[in-house]
């Protein structure tokens, strides 16, 4: 990679952790002058009124910056990738609607089936056939819930982000829109981590939380069609993130409970509560993406494979004596109707 290609990645980066930062200060600022704040209640993980939102600022950053990227980059553009951008806007806006007075799941269901089926629509233009790309639909579609779920501590998301972002940005050539696009997600995230660091003076919402759980399918579709990374390199520093919701729908599920209901029993919610703190448990989750990060940077497949398994089994080893050492999960509440 020639010194100019380096240096302007790196403006890409620093502008977008500038943009983004300026940016969810603003919204931070709007939302005090408002009062539109999350107050604590019996499922919060947080004890002081907050300013939400501050996702819109981060999405708006990254949807601008990519498609400046997309416009000086005339020879790769295609309709699927501008309508990318336009699908995360939309996931961010209905993120919007229910962070200010609630939506129903159906209409945001919708638009997260939308936004895979363009993702879907991407991938079989880079050539993939069609069951892959229902295959990326249910992945678009798991991202961005999960990732909303897991929002519910100072750092953890802007944080998972970040590494993630920085993950793909290093396994993709200069030349592609993997690596510039992954910049500015991992440059948007940082910048809002300077407000949402704990203690967190803003948080991401669902506005912000949808948006960056789409934007992190994108990144790995189109590093893995670049032929830098396969898919389980794309996302291995995501696993533990992914481990802790995927566990906790199931245990869920099997108890009877209702699993779009807001609740606190996912581990690292139980971590914070019970006495690590957001900022223990952040930088817990934050070491455990570095390590998957390091992880799909190992060379030889043969030997990678080898340490993806030993890196899956120790998450799993750790995860279970994690469990056992966090608070107990919430018991049901009977229902009364």
């Amino acid at each position: 990679m020639s010194a100019g290609v380096a240096s302007s990645q790196l403006i890409l980066l620093f502008s977008s952790f500038l943009l983004s930062a300026g940016a969810v200060d603003l919204v931070r600022r709007r939302a005090l002058h408002r009062k539109l704040l999350d107050i604590p209640n019996d499922r919060s993980s947080h004890t002081v009124p907050t300013p939400r939102g501050g996702g819109l600022g981060a999405i708006a950053v990254i949807a601008a910056v990519w498609l400046w990227a997309l416009v000086a980059r005339r020879a790769q553009l295609s309709v699927e990738l501008p309508l990318c951008i336009a699908a995360m806007i939309a996931v961010a806006a209905v993120g919007w609607i229910d962070d200010r007075r609630g939506l129903s799941v159906a209409p945001r269901l919708g638009v997260h089936l939308m936004a895979g089926a363009i993702v879907a629509a991407l991938s079989t233009r880079l050539g993939w056939p069609w069951w892959i790309g229902l295959g990326w639909l249910v992945w678009v579609v798991s991202s961005i819930n999960v990732v909303n779920f897991m929002d519910g501590i100072d750092g953890l998301i802007a944080s998972q982000t970040m590494i993630a972002a920085a993950s793909i940005a290093f396994l993709s050539s200069a030349d592609g829109l993997a690596r510039p696009f992954a910049l500015v997600v991992a440059g948007a995230a940082t910048g809002f981590l300077v407000w949402n660091w704990p203690p967190a003076k803003i948080f991401l919402g669902d506005v912000g939380s949808g948006a960056l759980g789409f934007a992190l399918v994108l990144l790995g579709v189109l590093a893995v069609a670049e032929g830098n990374a396969d898919f389980v390199r794309a996302f291995v520093p995501l696993f533990p993130l992914f481990l802790d919701a995927g566990t906790t729908l199931v245990r869920r599920a099997r108890r009877g409970e209702r699993i779009t209901t807001a609740h606190r029993s996912h581990l690292y919610q139980r971590l914070a509560n019970g006495g690590w703190g957001h900022r223990r448990v952040t930088t817990l989750y934050g070491a455990a993406a570095i390590a998957g990060a390091s992880v799909a940077t190992v060379p030889g497949a043969q030997l990678r494979w080898m340490f993806v398994l030993i890196y899956a089994l120790l998450v799993l080893i750790i995860g279970q004596r994690l469990d056992r050492l966090a608070a107990p999960r919430p018991a049901i509440t009977p229902s009364l109707s």
